[in-house]
């Protein structure tokens, strides 16, 4: 069985999608209106205190015989394992420290200072580092018995964000991982580790969608059918750019005094191709893009 990652959201009502994409809203509006006089301005992000806080991590002795006979009878086991958090502290600090437009930091946090308005502490919470195993066994052809066992590693974790300029707490994210282990070299470590590299990409993900990087169509480039297959946007090493960064395109108009956006396709980034410039493929709404770029609308590009 190859290696697998399952089950990485954010906890809540809605689904993990919806969800991450609601809080990712509320949190702009209610943040960082001023803070996009300068575009694709770049925060700090600090890590605070990390604790590991599930009320199962100390077993009685009687709960632990109960386990032991659990599985025992049925070739299933299932306890915390603390001696994880490291790696999992890893992970959250790696999701921490690639969103576009954060940057994990050394230094201080100045509680207080509104210079700081728009730096975040992250504080997080482990609240469940479950290690699991099942172990089977069949007969071969030639009677020969086989036994195999399949280790799982749990990991559930909240982070509380809160503004250094303000104080306010300004998002508790939950984000979950499952991992397995691989038939050809099963352990429990490699079922935690397994899991984590989808765990990092969700917390980036969640920061990305705070604060998404920005940019504007600049010119067309390739043409092919009557739809734009390539296009150049305002947005180089300077900001951030890198190869394989998806975006959204939008046109933006005024309507009644406000800004009002409709997407109409979506873009990757093929190559940077300076400080400002960077050559982008046009994924979806090639027609759509090439009528608005001739009838001079403004396009802007949003990270997803």
């Amino acid at each position: 069985m190859n290696t697998k990652l399952l089950n990485v959201q954010v906890q809540g009502h809605l689904c993990p999608v919806k969800k991450m994409l609601v809080m990712a809203a509320l949190f702009c509006c209610a943040m960082y209106v001023s803070a996009q006089v300068e575009r694709n301005q770049v925060y700090n992000i600090f890590l605070g205190e990390v604790r590991y806080s599930n009320p199962n991590e100390r077993l009685s002795s009687t709960d632990a015989f109960g386990q032991i006979m659990r599985a025992a009878a049925t070739g299933r086991a299932k306890v915390q394992a603390p001696e994880y958090q490291e790696v999992v502290k890893t992970a959250v600090v790696n999701g921490l420290s690639r969103a576009y437009r954060y940057r994990l930091s050394e230094r201080q946090a100045q509680f207080g200072d509104e210079s700081e308005a728009g730096n975040l502490v992250a504080d997080v919470n482990i609240t469940n580092i479950a290690a699991s195993s099942e172990t089977t066994s069949y007969k071969d052809k030639n009677g020969k018995t086989h036994i195999s066992t399949k280790y799982t590693g749990e990991v559930d974790v909240t982070i509380t964000l809160t503004d250094v300029g303000t104080g306010d707490v300004v998002g508790t994210p939950s984000f979950s991982a499952t991992g397995h282990s691989s038939s050809a070299t099963p352990s429990q470590e490699e079922a935690f580790r397994s899991g984590m590299g989808l765990f990092v990409n969700r917390i980036t993900n969640w920061l990305n969608q705070i604060l998404p990087l920005q940019a504007n169509i600049i010119e067309g480039n390739a043409v092919k059918k009557e739809k734009q297959k390539t296009v150049y946007i305002d947005l180089g090493t300077r900001e951030g750019a890198v190869a394989g960064i998806h975006f959204g395109v939008y046109v933006v108009k005024t309507v009644a005094g406000r800004e009002a956006k409709l997407q109409i396709g979506k873009l990757k980034i093929e190559s940077v191709q300076g400080e400002d410039i960077s050559l982008c493929k046009v994924q979806s709404g090639g027609k759509d893009i090439k009528k608005a770029l001739e009838a001079g609308e403004t396009l802007l590009v949003i990270s997803q």
